[in-house]
C-alpha cells in the first residue's frame, strides 16, 4: 500500500479533483454529439460551425487539465493514488483531442457521402461518452457504486468491440465497392480516426477499472 493510500485511512479526502473530472466528461458528450450533428448537414460551412464548436470543446478541455495538473502539485492528500489522477484525466483529455480528429478529417477531407457505418459509429461514441459522464459522477463514492461502475465499463468496452466490428465489415466493403480510388482513401482515413476514438474511450474506461479494483 502506498503512503498516499494508508493515509487515506486518516485523513478527509480532497474532493476538488471530481468536478474537474466531471467538466471534462461533459465536454466530451458535447462534442460527441456535435460530431453527430456534424455529420448529419450537408452544407460545409455548417460543418466548419459544428466544427469550431467541437475545437472549442477540445480547446477546454486542454484548459482543466491544465488545471487539474496544478491543482494536484500543491495538494497533499488525494482521492486515489496521484499516478492515477493524473492518468484519468490525461486520457479524457486525450478523447476530446481524437473528437477534434474525426471533425478535422470530415472538413479536411470533404467526403462525397457520409456512409451510415460513419454515422453509426459516431452515435455509439456519444454512447460511450454518456456512459463515462455517469461513472464519472459515481467516483467520489467509488465504495458504494462498485459494481455500477464496472458494469458501465463494461458496456464501454462492449460498444469498443462493436465499432471493431464495423469497423472491419466496412473497410472490407469500401475495397470491394468503392471504385473512385480517392474516395476510397478519404472514408477510409475517416473511418480509422473514428475507430481509434473508440479504443481512445476504452482506455478511460479500463483505467478507472484499475482505480476502482485499487480503491475497493
Amino acid at each position: 500500500m502506498s503512503l498516499n493510500s494508508f493515509l487515506q485511512f486518516f485523513v478527509t479526502k480532497e474532493t476538488k479533483f471530481f468536478p474537474i473530472y466531471t467538466k471534462q466528461a461533459e465536454l466530451l458528450v458535447h462534442a460527441t454529439k456535435t460530431l453527430i450533428e456534424m455529420l448529419k448537414v450537408d452544407n460545409y460551412e455548417e460543418r466548419k460551425l459544428l466544427g469550431r464548436q467541437i475545437k472549442k470543446d477540445e480547446t477546454d478541455g486542454d484548459e482543466l487539465f491544465r488545471n487539474l495538473y496544478k491543482m494536484l502539485n500543491i495538494t497533499f492528500i488525494t482521492p486515489f493514488d496521484r499516478e492515477d489522477i493524473n492518468e484519468l484525466a490525461a486520457n479524457l483529455d486525450d478523447c476530446l483531442d481524437i473528437i477534434d480528429d474525426c471533425s478535422k478529417n470530415i472538413l479536411m477531407y470533404k467526403p462525397k457521402r457520409i456512409d451510415s457505418q460513419i454515422m453509426e459509429t459516431a452515435q455509439y461514441l456519444n454512447e460511450c461518452a454518456c456512459y463515462l459522464l455517469e461513472i464519472i459522477n459515481m467516483l467520489e463514492h467509488i465504495t458504494l457504486n462498485h459494481d455500477d461502475i464496472i458494469e458501465k465499463c463494461d458496456k464501454i468496452k462492449h460498444i469498443e468491440h462493436t465499432i471493431d466490428a464495423i469497423y472491419s465489415d466496412y473497410i472490407s466493403n469500401l475495397f470491394n465497392d468503392e471504385t473512385d480510388y480517392i474516395e476510397l482513401v478519404k472514408n477510409k482515413n475517416i473511418a480509422e480516426t473514428f475507430e481509434s476514438a473508440s479504443d481512445i474511450i476504452k482506455n478511460v474506461a479500463d483505467t478507472i477499472r484499475t482505480i476502482v479494483i485499487k480503491n475497493s
